[in-house]
């Protein structure tokens, strides 16, 4: 505890480059993780699959999953991973399991692998910061873990400027559809957040996302990771890294005001000048990301244009006027007629 009583978040900054293993271990150890798992412990992973298949910066990366998952699974009892099917129907999560090799890997380290979107789910409603939202998740990640642990990737959106724990945790919504509810997003975020409890954030910086995401963008190799027990300071960290000011983020402020963390620097035990890491990127938005923002401000809307009589000619005039980037991600998923999907 420091002098004015607030906790004292603790999150490690490292280099991935030499040995990954290690420094995971090293970060894991720093932030005390013996606190959260033990052998009785049943933990969660949720990693960052919004693409079917691994793409560096985008998705987090195989190798790294690998090493997490042989050390939780010599220290928890139980070890799940899983992740929900890709948003609007774009791909499973069967596919974006292959896609990574986790069916191997998952079988090789002896670990439970789950798509969400399949799982029995309750909706919760609640208020956050004034805010009445509701959000569905899993039972399990509900009722049956101890631990939820959040393994994003350091990368860009944009539609959020960052995507990191938090928003990675969006991905834990099982309804394919849930790019219809993207209204008042940032409270949404915040309530799933308060719901799961992450305890352990572990963010993939072996090569971070430039320039655009979260499915496309410019790949920068970083050999660096994240380690954190807090959600908000592991993304007020992420952000700083990259450049962006915490505060600046809203769905990361909005989480700090709701009392999940904090964004002060000072709040924090950092093992390292972050300093060192850090890097000046940037977003640059086509038309079409600044047409889909307006989805994020109206779920009626999101409606009209994702599921209604007028998608059909909507979706076709919106893949006229794609950048070639957006063309090219539509065409590895083999869906050319989605805009999105964010």
């Amino acid at each position: 505890m420091n002098p004015g009583g607030k906790t004292k978040y603790r999150a490690y900054i490292g280099d991935t480059g030499n040995d990954l293993k290690a420094t995971l271990e090293r970060g894991l150890q720093y932030i005390n993780w013996d606190t959260y798992i033990n052998s009785n412990s049943t933990v969660f992973l949720k990693p960052n699959f919004t693409f079917p298949y691994h793409k560096k910066g985008v998705t987090t990366s195989p190798e790294f999953l690998r090493c997490l998952l042989e050390i939780l699974k010599n220290k928890a009892g139980r070890v799940i991973l899983g992740e929900s099917d890709g948003a609007n129907h774009a791909f499973t999560a069967e596919e974006a399991f292959e896609g990574h090799n986790m069916y191997q890997i998952c079988r090789e380290v002896g670990v439970e692998l789950v798509c969400l979107s399949t799982l029995p789910s309750e909706t919760i409603e609640d208020k956050i910061s004034g805010k009445r939202v509701k959000v569905q998740l899993p039972k399990l990640l509900l009722e049956g873990i101890d631990c939820f642990i959040s393994v994003p990737v350091l990368k860009v959106h944009a539609m959020t400027t960052v995507t990191l724990s938090l928003k990675n945790s969006w991905g834990c919504i099982p309804d394919t559809m849930r790019c219809l509810q993207h209204q008042d997003l940032v409270y949404k975020l915040a309530l799933i957040a308060t719901l799961l409890k992450p305890r352990i954030v572990v963010i993939d910086g072996t090569h971070a996302l430039d320039k655009h995401g979260p499915m496309y963008g410019e790949p920068v190799k970083t050999d660096m990771l994240i380690v954190a027990d807090n959600s908000v300071a592991a993304d007020a960290l992420g952000a700083m890294v990259m450049g962006f000011a915490p505060n600046g983020v809203k769905h990361i402020a909005v989480a700090a005001k709701a009392g999940l963390g904090s964004l002060a620097l000072e709040d924090m035990e950092v093992n390292a000048d972050w300093k060192k890491y850090r890097r000046q990127f940037h977003i640059h938005r086509t038309f079409i990301d600044r047409a889909s923002g307006l989805l994020f401000h109206s779920d009626a809307l999101a409606r009209l244009v994702m599921d209604s009589r007028l998608t059909p000619l909507i979706y076709k005039v919106a893949g006229m006027l794609r950048s070639s980037d957006e063309k090219q991600v539509a065409s590895q998923m083999g869906k050319q007629k989605i805009p999105g999907p964010y």
